[in-house]
């Protein structure tokens, strides 16, 4: 913590020496800057009176009276005029500047007096001769100087517009996901309900052809990041970018920044790029912290802030990329090609948007994040540092470092509540059980699985819901810096919880050989939880009399325990139907790990819960026996398994048919929910089923449906 304090004042320390570019608004800053164009190109009142230098119209007084002539004969408002005059002459650091608008009033009666124009002077050497009487502008020179201006600030300032407006869409977006929160699962007022499902028919109407058709050329789809919701907002997002990109361009000859068109057109579409790719960047950052309000505020989960990261930080790159292009034609148009080389702030710019387009690649690439997660996690973190860095040393000397400080900003302040969860919420690393589970008789490596057993923990602070889930960190040498995401398995009425872990590569590989090298199948480890995180949908899941769920392996966490909490797993009454779990397995291996759950719900608490579940591999042996102690769940058959559930599970040898169950639950016409988490293609047939059965629905009945899969 005391690390982040001292970044944190470092933070400000550097904050406060940074200096900040101002919006400029073209109509107030044009004018000042075209009278004196206008003024320098007429005539040098002092030895260094060039475009860019101000001391002569700051100090001379004759200079300043030519610079006061020509805005009040422009009729420009005196008070812009004075702010960008004293804004001039005090970065001059010489002294302290004050004009005020009576001193410009001033000067130009006293220069009315005396001006005069360059045809009262025919011997007149621009380069040799310094005038000390205020010459009248010429109207031209002043017209195309305030054009200029007025187009490169007025491009600008499009750049900005077209962010905000952006940032409005998405600030809209969260606020109607926000207001569907509440008006259709906490409060389902029945009229809205009967809209919404008619909205529904249309929309699965259109998908559902959509599914079809890719199905037809074998294209695996994840509906959850393939449906409306997000199609909306990555096409809004679209069309504001392309707008915003290719939108209102000007250009004329006599610009006095670029004397070619393209030259003018180039640098025009590298400044807007550059302005609005800083836009979803700030967003793309915000949506990849776990400590993130959206999360409760929408309701999505946190595979969904992943993805809108990814295609916000997609969309800055490619707008970064048509910022560097325009750059670079733009410096060749101008012969500032070999120049530009050897600026800092064209350097910083080149190696970012390398190092960006190199996230870009990682974070797109599943198989290198399923594979090599520990890798591309430490790369994704080392690539984003260094990336930061670039940005800075390339904004920085462009006095445009506020776009690039919320990004530390969000970070430093995400990475504190990160460490406010794990040390003061779940009370930082505790021992805890851990247990080993693994079929013996067939050692399969893609079967194997982790339990965690949680009760050693600050309970007054961590409370997990049905469907939370937690950044795990196992105290493991070398490994307790990472962090892997599980959903929690919680019964109603239990204190403790538990977390089921698949042996795979990386830290459940490296606990597993721990396991191997002691030779044991239990084992106290060291254990620290960041979270909870997620939003529980509990309460919409008891707006419904029945909870039918679908899943597979593993998944099975979160669903079981909205299992548990659900109103009709709690009636022993007969006026609820039981809630039903159709659970696909491998093997029994995963039953076993979590045989102390399924035998809190079905034997001590006596659930109103039916148990289906689906195994290929499962062969019915003829000799039962009961097991004789815990230990010996590890080598006992499936069938004494089996046994000890006193006839509650129902296993069918075989895959689970979806499809099926999904259309069960219309035909009996009750008010139900289906709930699907697991395999993506187990997921897609469920949702896909679903959303026929809706479009074929007549009945006034409206069954439910939430997909609590996360992938990324």
């Amino acid at each position: 913590m005391l690390v982040f304090v001292k970044f944190f004042f470092f933070f400000v320390v550097v904050a406060a020496k940074v200096e900040f570019s101002k919006w400029e608004n073209a109509k107030q800053i044009s004018p000042f800057y075209a009278c004196k164009v206008a003024n320098t190109e007429t005539a040098k009142y002092c030895e260094l009176d060039a475009q860019y230098y101000y001391e002569c119209q700051c100090d001379d007084v004759v200079a300043f009276g030519a610079m006061a002539y020509c805005a009040v004969e422009n009729s420009v408002n005196l008070n812009d005029f004075v702010k960008y005059f004293n804004t001039e002459c005090n970065a001059l650091l010489t002294k302290k500047y004050d004009i005020t608008k009576e001193d410009i009033t001033q000067a130009y009666q006293n220069a009315s007096k005396y001006v005069k124009t360059l045809s009262d002077f025919p011997n007149f050497n621009y380069t040799a001769d310094i005038m000390r009487t205020p010459i009248k502008p010429s109207q031209s020179l002043y017209d195309l100087a305030h054009r200029t201006y007025y187009d490169f600030y007025e491009n600008t300032s499009w750049g900005i517009i077209f962010g905000i407006i952006f940032l409005g869409f998405w600030l809209f977006y969260f606020l109607v996901f926000g207001l569907y929160q509440v008006l259709f699962k906490y409060m389902r007022y029945d009229v809205l309900i009967n809209t919404k499902f008619k909205f529904k028919k249309y929309n699965y109407t259109l998908f559902t052809k959509i599914y079809n058709w890719l199905d037809f050329f074998k294209i695996p789809i994840d509906p959850n990041e393939f449906n409306l919701s997000k199609c909306i907002g990555i096409g809004a997002s679209l069309i504001i970018f392309l707008v915003g990109v290719c939108w209102n361009y000007h250009s004329f000859e006599g610009n006095y920044f670029w004397s070619k068109r393209s030259s003018q057109i180039s640098r025009y579409i590298g400044d807007r790029a550059g302005y609005l790719c800083m836009f979803p960047l700030s967003l793309s950052i915000l949506l990849a912290s776990r400590n993130n309000f959206l999360l409760w505020c929408t309701g999505w989960n946190l595979a969904d802030m992943v993805f809108f990261h990814k295609f916000f930080g997609l969309s800055a790159m490619v707008l970064a990329a048509v910022h560097s292009i325009a750059y670079w034609i733009n410096a060749v148009k101008t012969d500032y090609y070999t120049e530009s080389y050897t600026d800092d702030y064209w350097i910083s710019g080149v190696y970012a948007m390398v190092i960006g387009a190199a996230i870009i690649f990682l974070s797109n690439h599943r198989l290198v994040r399923k594979h090599y997660y520990e890798i591309f996690f430490v790369l994704h973190i080392v690539l984003a540092v260094v990336f930061v860095i670039g940005m800075w040393r390339h904004l920085n000397p462009l006095e445009c470092a506020e776009y690039i400080i919320p990004f530390i900003g969000i970070w430093a302040l995400e990475r504190v509540f990160r460490l406010f969860r794990m040390f003061v919420v779940f009370g930082g690393f505790r021992k805890n059980k851990a247990t080993l589970y693994v079929n013996e008789e067939n050692l399969d490596e893609n079967d194997m699985f982790i339990r965690l057993d949680i009760e050693n923990y600050n309970k007054s602070l961590f409370k997990p819901k049905e469907g939370h889930f937690g950044f795990v960190y196992l105290g493991l040498p070398f490994s307790f810096w990472q962090s892997h995401p599980f959903t929690v398995v919680k019964i109603k009425d239990s204190d403790n919880f538990a977390i089921l872990m698949k042996v795979k590569k990386g830290i459940t590989m490296k606990l597993y050989k721990k396991f191997l090298k002691q030779g044991v199948k239990h084992m106290d480890l060291r254990v620290c939880i960041e979270g909870p995180y997620g939003c529980s949908e509990s309460s919409f899941a008891n707006k419904h009399d029945q909870l039918c769920v679908i899943t597979t392996g593993i998944a099975i966490a979160g669903p079981l325990s909205h299992l548990s909490y659900h109103r009709a797993s709690n009636s022993h009454d007969g006026e609820l139907e039981p809630n039903v779990l159709h659970w696909g397995v491998k093997s029994f291996n995963v039953i076993r790990a979590l045989e102390k759950e399924l035998k809190t719900i079905l034997l001590v608490k006596k659930m109103n819960i039916e148990v289906h579940i689906y195994c290929k591999n499962f062969v019915i042996e003829n000799n039962i026996k009961p097991k004789n102690s815990e230990t010996d769940s590890f080598k006992s058959s499936n069938s004494d398994l089996i046994a000890t559930f006193e006839g509650k599970l129902n296993i069918v040898q075989g895959y689970m048919n979806s499809k099926d169950w999904v259309d069960l639950v219309f035909s009996e016409n009750n008010s139900s929910l289906i709930m699907t988490c697991g395999l993506m293609s187990i997921s897609y047939q469920v949702k896909k089923q679903y959303m026929e059965n809706v479009i074929k629905n007549k009945t006034k009945t409206h069954v439910g449906f939430i997909d609590e899969s996360q992938s990324w």
